[in-house]
């Protein structure tokens, strides 16, 4: 049995992987230090699942946090991400993680390695972070958001692709008497057309495979669809999990 340990710069997550089959996964907060995150799940999979490490085959990080843990093997994060898509989706040719401070769209050829890539370069307007810095200032929730945007009666528009300033309008749109609703309509349409306009530099109309806690979210699943023309997968069995089930199937090398 492997463990996969992806170090996001929000969440670190863990999968345990045997035989190519997930057997379970955890997160933890990774408040900026890498080391202690995976120690975290470390115990969690103690407490859980009554596992020491001794009882392991071998732990994989991958992730942004992966060098900073000395002592530990890792793997790189696209291949992870890559490997993780074609175990859930044999016929994807592309795949897209939206994370917290970034999206990461990667193209794949006819031998399922990484055959282009690119990364969201404006802020975090194409990331998960923008929409936390937004749920803060319309006092919501990350999760609230797909049912809130449901609710819009009134297309509305955000002009900037900053996440600083688009705070600072949806302030004024909030004092202007907006309803929630539909400023949240607007923040999801705008991050999902920087998100699209960043896959369409770097893939063309093949399957795409989405990861990464944005991935959970309906509306922006739907727009993307919309936007890109293409046939959409979210990860399974839960998008979060891609890169930890990529990392430990780099060791377990297993098939779904």
């Amino acid at each position: 049995m492997i463990l996969g340990i992806d170090i996001g710069t929000g969440l670190t997550k863990g999968a345990l992987v045997q035989d190519g089959k997930f057997i379970w996964g955890t997160k933890v907060p990774t408040e900026a230090n890498p080391t202690s995150a995976v120690q975290k799940i470390m115990d969690v999979v103690k407490n859980e699942k009554g596992l020491e490490e001794s009882d392991l085959d071998g732990i994989i990080l991958t992730g942004w946090g992966q060098v900073k843990v000395p002592n530990r093997q890792g793997t790189e994060l696209m291949s992870s991400i890559a490997r993780a898509a074609l175990w859930d989706c044999p016929s994807a040719k592309a795949v897209l993680c939206m994370g917290a401070q970034e999206s990461l769209v990667i193209k794949l050829n006819d031998a399922g390695k990484v055959a282009g890539y690119a990364r969201n370069d404006k802020c975090a307007s194409g990331a998960g972070r923008f929409l936390e810095i937004i749920c803060e200032a319309l006092e919501c929730t990350v999760d609230d958001l797909a049912a809130l945007a449901a609710k819009a009666d009134k297309e509305i528009r955000i002009s900037n692709q900053c996440a600083v300033f688009t705070e600072s309008e949806v302030v004024s749109l909030v004092n202007d008497g907006e309803s929630i609703e539909n400023i949240v309509a607007a923040i999801l349409t705008a991050l999902t057309v920087n998100i699209a306009s960043l896959c369409k530099r770097t893939i063309k109309k093949e399957k795409l495979v989405l990861g990464g806690g944005l991935a959970k979210n309906e509306k922006i699943c739907r727009l993307l669809q919309e936007a890109l023309g293409v046939e959409i997968h979210v990860f399974q069995p839960e998008a979060d999990y891609i890169a930890a089930v990529g990392a430990a199937l780099s060791a377990d090398g297993g098939r779904k």
